[in-house]
């Protein structure tokens, strides 16, 4: 896909439209077009009329399904990633358009039956009168917002700055040496150079990239930089020289546009505010599953909203001979860590229990469970035999060695593996917890399917507790990077799960064995003693579990033995720091549900997670808010479109990322507040799967309390409608 593909299309159209010609030059223009959404979608087509005869048109968002009047129209229709559309966004639309000669073009753009009922009404296309569409119903003091102005940046062609300079022309060798030169612009962080001569040309030679593809008859070419050769600053000029060989008397002439594929001005505007709070939690929760879906690996759906990402990972397990594709890609890296994968699951599937309603509110309950079940599919691929689960897939060592796209992966990818030999009770254990937490999502939705995780949640919790053991002692590769420090927590935690599954109190007589008193240090992927102890006094009502809950707290809390940063961030650790204080604002905001000092805690989790949103001016959510992190670490966000290689520099280059990471949560600031956007910083700049579990969850309980009427800003009167 293209620089000029918009990421989530999102319309409603009403009006006739001017198209936005953003560029034009000899044989072709590229443009944009931007329409209002006002209703929900589920399917559209779109009319656009050209001045002028066109002779092919690309376009990534769309499908072309009839051209029309001798090629000035063309109907558009949704592809199956960008049907369904939500009211108050906007649909963005870039195309490179392909003309005979030299045209000053101008065109307009038609709604054509936009669905809301997810028929195919595409057909019988005529230009229609512009009708005025009702917008949602809103609360008071919300007014419709204007939507956001789509920012194209560089996304598309810079023509040519004329016909290509000859240097040497050698007739008898039939054989020429030429350069192209382009502006750079804003700076280029890849491209691809398309060349039409006037005739043929058998062959080229060129210093700085090569050669994709060319036309039949050799006089159209299509060439991509080498790796390290895509990188221009502002203000350069990209020379492009190259020798070829042609069938004419002399050298032909030629011309040529260069695409930046190092441009991603996709805009995914932010949703209404429905909930009247300082901070938009539907947009939160929407951008967090959005995560998920950039960090999966396997064979991408047809519904992937990421269209930077493709399929990768696709021999994960041929080591083995099991099919290990599937899962989440840990961090800003690409390997499969099965324990904090486990764990995130578990953890966003125990919010989504929690909050249903406030993802059904928010139009993400449908996106929810695609997105919770993706790796509850590849759990269900892992554990192979009742005492045998695979762990993790991809060595850390030669995976961090390698800055690129996750679809461009050639390195080995060894599976690993915990069974009665080389036990692993804490992962078994972890994962177990996530079938069950599976098992109660989807047991009313899909009985089958959830009979299938439980089966599995069963096998798992008996393996884990017939042969005890840390999994990474068994699993050296793993020890570096997610080393379990003990395995108490997990067989509380499991135990605590499958009693909830089940209604056996033989697994609440077990959990209370492994129940762990005195303030928790945390919670992590590693450690799960603060909500155990939530649990535990939601199922017995004891005394001993609520006084274990509140001593927790009393640590957390100002005054405790916490610190906090001077604008009010309690601050655990360096690495991850946004991590533990979100991690411990859910599991404050479930102690609430609980009946646990209700007020005082929804109080104090919604500061931590108000600090992340952008209290203190800057918002570490990526893509949320006005100022949020432009160059995270993280891989596959920072590399150009493909075909353009993915430079290892791109790591110590300044620039922001090409793509957008929508609703990622970084580790956060340091003691001071202070924060390095950097992306060889990743202590503080780093994302991971981990990171977002609890934090989403988080935003969905405090989306739950305003519509129950309780949320802290509603107690205190200072609720109000921002976008």
């Amino acid at each position: 896909m293209k620089p000029f593909i918009v990421l989530l299309l999102i319309v409603t159209v009403s009006a006739i439209q001017d198209v936005k010609i953003t560029g034009h030059w000899k044989d072709g223009f590229n443009g944009q077009f931007c329409i209002d959404v006002n209703k929900e979608l589920h399917g559209w087509c779109i009319h656009l009329v050209f001045n002028a005869a066109v002779d092919t048109l690309d376009i990534g968002e769309s499908e072309v399904l009839e051209t029309l009047n001798n090629r000035t129209e063309f109907i558009l229709k949704n592809k199956n990633y960008n049907a369904d559309e939500r009211p108050g966004s906007q649909l963005c639309i870039n195309f490179l358009a392909h003309t005979t000669g030299d045209i000053n073009p101008t065109g307009k753009v038609y709604e054509e039956h936009l669905d809301n009922k997810g028929n195919d009404t595409c057909g019988k296309f005529m230009p229609t009168t512009p009708k005025t569409t009702p917008g949602p119903t809103l609360p008071p003091g919300v007014t419709t917002p204007v939507p956001p102005t789509f920012a194209p940046g560089q996304s598309g062609s810079i023509p040519a700055t004329g016909p290509y300079h000859v240097f040497n022309d050698w007739p008898e060798q039939t054989r020429v040496e030429g350069e192209f030169q382009f502006p750079a612009g804003d700076g280029i962080n890849g491209w691809e150079v398309n060349i039409t001569f006037a005739e043929s040309v058998t062959s080229m030679e060129l210093a700085f990239a090569d050669v994709l593809k060319h036309s039949a008859d050799g006089k159209v070419w299509t060439v991509v930089n080498k790796m390290d050769k895509g990188l221009y600053d502002a203000g350069s000029t990209v020379k492009m020289r190259f020798f070829a060989k042609y069938t004419g008397t002399k050298a032909p002439d030629g011309m040529a546009y260069l695409m930046n594929l190092g441009v991603d001005s996709q805009v995914l505007p932010a949703l209404l505010n429905t909930g009247c709070t300082k901070y938009n939690y539907d947009d939160v929760i929407r951008k967090s599953i959005l995560f998920y879906e950039a960090q999966r690996s396997g064979k991408l759906p047809e519904n992937n909203r990421i269209p930077w990402r493709g399929d990768s990972g696709l021999k994960d397990g041929s080591d083995v001979s099991v099919d290990l594709t599937g899962g989440w890609y840990d961090a800003g890296d690409h390997v499969k860590f099965g324990f904090p994968m486990a764990y995130s699951t578990a953890i966003l599937g125990y919010g989504l229990l929690q909050w249903r309603d406030a993802y059904a509110e928010s139009g993400q309950l449908d996106w929810m469970y695609d997105s919770i079940k993706w790796p509850l599919d590849y759990f269900l691929k892992a554990h192979t035999k009742p005492e045998e689960l695979y762990v993790q897939v991809g060595n850390a060592g030669a995976d961090h060695g390698f800055w690129g796209r996750p679809e461009d992966m050639k390195m080995s990818r060894p599976a690993y593996k915990v069974d009665a030999s080389r036990p692993g009770s804490d992962v078994a254990h972890e994962t177990s917890a996530a079938f069950a937490v599976g098992y109660m999502l989807y047991k009313d939705k899909d009985p089958a399917y959830a009979a299938k995780l439980k089966e599995h949640a069963t096998q798992l919790y008996d393996f884990g507790m017939k042969h005890k053991g840390r999994y990474t002692d068994s699993v050296s590769a793993a020890s570096g990077f997610y080393s379990s420090s003990n395995m108490t927590d997990e067989l509380c935690w499991s135990s605590l799960w499958m009693y909830q599954i089940t209604n056996d109190t033989k697994y609440l007589t077990e959990a209370e064995k492994w129940f762990q008193p005195g303030p928790a240090w945390g919670m992590s992927w590693d450690d799960t003693q603060a909500p155990n102890q939530v649990l535990l006094y939601k199922f017995t009502k004891k005394d001993i579990y609520k006084q274990a809950v509140e001593e927790t707290f009393t640590y957390w809390m100002p005054g405790g033995t916490i610190k906090y940063t001077p604008k009010g961030l309690a601050w655990r650790l360096q690495w991850g720091s946004l991590r533990y204080a979100s991690n411990m604002a859910f599991v404050a905001l479930m102690a609430a549900e609980a009946g646990i000092n209700p007020e005082k805690y929804r109080a104090w989790a919604m500061s931590q997670i108000h600090y992340a949103l952008g209290d203190t001016g800057f918002s570490y959510v990526i893509g949320f808010g006005d100022k949020y992190p432009l160059r995270p670490h993280h891989r596959s966000a920072s590399c150009p479109w493909a075909p353009a290689p993915c430079s290892p520099n791109t790591v110590h280059r300044p620039q922001p990322s090409v793509h957008t990471l929508y609703g990622a949560l970084v580790g956060g600031p340091d003691a001071g507040d202070q924060y390095k956007d950097t992306r060889e910083n990743y202590i503080n700049n780093e994302v991971a799967t981990d990171y977002n579990a609890a934090f989403q969850g988080a935003a969905a309980g405090l989306r739950s309390l305003i519509l129950r009427k309780i949320h802290p800003e509603q107690l205190a009167g200072t609720a109000k409608c921002n976008r």
